[in-house]
């Protein structure tokens, strides 16, 4: 064997380890993407829903001690309005984050859904909603709704957690 095959050999081992191409066991970790891509889904789900005026289906999709103020808000199905805007479709903005439990709030994913609204005669404009989604049951529920201000896409280093850490005054 040679010295520059010798080196070769030790180059590659060193870049391979570096590289983590070594045997792992499957850990918590790895469910964390299926677990926020999951929240994601359901979120979307029920933002299509909301801008629907499906409140039957939007509310069914909110957290158990959530629904009932839902469904106080929202008795009555309401017709839409043909007069209204023009809705885009909901899109995931940005991945998934961990948001922490506030005072009012259990932790879950912070996912941040946008869509457009357009009025006629009017230019598009995009808007953009936090939800906090919590996991029960094996199923993702959304715990709290905030838009979300030009001040936290501006300024805050996170916009998710940004609008879902407000405290309501």
């Amino acid at each position: 064997m040679t010295a520059r095959y010798r080196m070769s050999a030790a180059v590659l081992l060193a870049v391979a380890l570096a590289a983590g191409c070594t045997t792992t066991t499957t850990s918590g970790q790895d469910k964390q993407p299926a677990a926020s891509a999951a929240a994601a889904d359901r979120a979307r789900a029920y933002m299509r829903a909301v801008l629907a005026s499906d409140w039957t289906t939007a509310c069914s999709l909110m957290a158990t001690a959530r629904r009932g103020d839902c469904h106080d808000r929202h008795p009555t199905p309401q017709p839409p309005d043909p007069a209204g805007p023009d809705i885009g479709p909901v899109l995931l903005d940005r991945p998934p984050t961990r948001v922490p439990a506030t005072s009012a709030h259990p932790a879950g994913w912070g996912v941040m859904v946008t869509h457009t609204v357009t009025w006629p005669g009017k230019p598009a404009r995009a808007s953009f909603t936090a939800l906090r989604m919590t996991d029960a049951a094996g199923a993702w529920w959304v715990e709290q709704r905030e838009d979300v201000a030009d001040s936290d896409l501006t300024h805050a280093a996170d916009p998710i957690l940004s609008a879902l850490s407000r405290e309501i005054r």
